[in-house]
């Protein structure tokens, strides 16, 4: 449902649902977004369009955002 809403400017790679036993669910999203502040913000945007478009959705909010740098060969270390 989520990525049926993205756009191509919100660099989206993939996501991730993960349920927990409360009902919530923490939903991962990888962006190819070039900066951490960047990537937050699409995501922000992508999750908040999907829960005001998605029927399936209603009633749902999106309670907080983060993000996490993951590491990878893109980062040059050596």
């Amino acid at each position: 449902m989520i990525h049926a809403h993205a756009r191509e400017a919100d660099a989206l790679e993939h996501v991730s649902v993960h349920g927990e036993e409360s009902g919530e669910v923490t939903v991962g999203v990888f962006s190819l977004a070039p900066g951490l502040a960047e990537a937050e913000e699409r995501a922000a945007d992508l999750l908040v369009r999907a829960v005001d478009l998605e029927p399936d959705l209603a009633g749902s909010a999106v309670l907080s955002v983060g993000a996490a740098l993951v590491p990878g060969p893109w980062w040059d270390f050596d």
